[in-house]
């Protein structure tokens, strides 16, 4: 499981000098179904590569290869991309559940593509209510897809519709049918049940936002129950939510799949612009904002930095500067890769941003 607490304490941990390898070891590509896959290749010629700029710069590269090749004999995968980061005394290794593009370098620990990760792969919850249960998925977008799912029947509730018969009028007329205050009666109890359903969903909604971290969630399902369950909700809680969507509950994991991800990848990309145009315009007002190399850098070193922002693009050669997340967690700060539009707006405005503690 990749979090950002996690990715924060080991480069923590590392130093200057450390291995990083990224490797695409999905067996399901040709160049990695031969006897020796492309992937070990790769990693073996690496490692040689580096070895007399490592030398020169530790003393510990004879461990740390030691270590990755020991490692390697070992090795069989199980995901379809491998991170691994080596230095002196330490090995930890991350399974990525898309594939990699390979790459290798020695220094500061080169963690872009993880933060990548977490950003494009971040998990969604999915939740699907109707007035008689509810559906809740946690899904990955992106190539991942579900990770999980859940479905509950919440209190098994019978909503059959009763009989009703014709009964003498207790004051006299004859016989009539006499059925109207026991089939409010019915709809009353109907109503109580759905609320306390509804009551339930958003409680379920709120506690596991709360213990999976999730930030966002879509609603689906009957639009009215859909908006009856978020009206319960929390108003912060309210505002997390992306969409309600026509959703139906009959429908299968991958089918939910493809009609969320459009949305999914939308708000993604117009939280990223929003964020940018922020910056942007704290900086330009003189406010909570850098823009440029030289404005960001001197935030870092003063330890001002709340977020960090960068584009990312997988194909971009240059890729993005180790040592700037690095700094940026250094002071408490997160990272932001954006994408697209925002991107393409950035590098208009110098190609990197923060947003700081405060303004002087």
């Amino acid at each position: 499981m990749i979090d950002l607490a996690g990715i924060k304490a080991m480069v923590a941990e590392a130093d200057e000098h450390t291995l990083t390898l990224y490797l695409n070891v999905d067996n399901t590509t040709p160049e990695n179904q031969a006897t020796t896959p492309a992937w070990r290749i790769y990693a073996k010629n690496k490692l040689f590569e580096l070895e007399t700029a490592a030398k020169s710069q530790t003393d510990g590269w004879a461990d740390i290869r030691a270590r990755v090749e020991a490692f390697f004999e070992q090795y069989r995968p199980s995901s379809k991309g491998l991170a691994l980061f080596a230095w002196n005394g330490s090995l930890q290794t991350i399974e990525l559940p898309f594939a990699v593009e390979n790459q290798a370098t020695f220094g500061n620990a080169q963690i872009a593509p993880l933060l990548w990760v977490l950003d494009e792969y971040e998990p969604y919850l999915i939740v699907l209510v109707d007035q008689e249960k509810a559906r809740f998925f946690l899904a990955q977008l992106g190539s991942v897809g579900f990770r999980e799912g859940m479905e509950v029947d919440l209190e098994g509730y019978d909503f059959a519709e009763r009989t009703y018969t014709a009964s003498p009028n207790p004051v006299g007329g004859g016989n009539a049918v006499h059925g109207g205050s026991g089939r409010d009666d019915h709809e009353a109890m109907l109503d109580e049940h759905r609320t306390r359903m509804y009551r339930q969903v958003a409680t379920g909604i709120e506690t596991y936002v709360n213990q999976r971290q999730i930030r966002r969630f879509f609603l689906g399902g009957s639009e009215q129950s859909a908006h009856a369950v978020k009206n319960l909700l929390p108003p912060k809680l309210q505002d997390t939510a992306i969409a309600t969507l026509p959703i139906p509950l009959r429908l299968g994991q991958q089918e939910i799949l493809d009609m969320v991800q459009p949305k999914a990848i939308e708000h993604e990309r117009q939280e990223e612009m929003r964020i940018v145009q922020e910056v942007i315009d704290f900086a330009k007002a003189g406010g909570r904002g850098a823009l440029g190399m030289q404005q960001v850098q001197e935030a870092l070193t003063m330890q001002r930095v709340e977020l960090l922002i960068l584009p990312w693009s997988e194909a971009d050669d240059e890729g993005v500067r180790p040592d700037l997340p690095l700094r940026a967690f250094a002071s408490g700060g997160s990272v932001e890769l954006v994408h697209g539009a925002a991107a393409d707006l950035l590098k208009r405005e110098g190609g990197i941003a923060a947003r700081l503690y405060y303004a002087l």
